[in-house]
């Protein structure tokens, strides 16, 4: 059960996704990782195939690969936005909305987000999951912060990007 409390975000999908009992992975990739890279589509499909709970921003293009694999495979999801609920579901994404496999977050009241409503929801992600793995670029301002946070830990895995 997850002990963050979500007071004043609106949300949209399964609950059950945040205060179930299920394990969650909190998914951090680098907005430069290549969203095509092996290691990435090979993890996305085995969480999905494990009916694994996946916990992100899901905003760089690497995040949203893995959302629609790992979707496609049977996974969750909790989709921490830090601005609005989307209007429109598309592809993977309204499939998993359907069938109660998403649950969608939104931490702020605007349009777009900015790097500060980004942090807070990279921090929010890492806080309320147990287990990390990160997909990084060497010298990510945003993500390598929480990666040191969590680095110690033995569950965190980390891929990093050939740049």
């Amino acid at each position: 059960m997850n002990r963050v409390k979500l007071i004043g975000i609106n949300t949209e999908g399964s609950m059950r996704l945040w205060f179930g009992p299920e394990t969650k992975i909190g998914v951090f990739a680098s907005r430069d990782f290549d969203a095509n890279d092996y290691r990435l589509e090979q993890w996305a499909a085995e969480m999905g195939r494990y009916h694994q709970c996946l916990v992100g921003t899901f905003h760089s293009d690497a995040e949203r690969r893995i959302l629609d694999i790992a979707l496609a495979n049977g996974a969750f999801a909790v989709w921490i936005r830090g601005c609005n609920l989307p209007h429109i579901y598309r592809g993977e994404v309204k499939k998993a909305m359907e069938n109660d496999h998403l649950l969608t977050l939104s931490c702020f009241h605007r349009r777009h987000h900015n790097e500060a409503t980004a942090r807070y929801c990279v921090q929010l992600a890492s806080k309320s999951t147990k287990l990390h793995t990160f997909f990084l670029n060497e010298n990510d301002s945003l993500l390598e912060p929480v990666y040191r946070k969590v680095a110690w830990h033995r569950k965190t895995k980390l891929f990093y990007g050939d740049r």
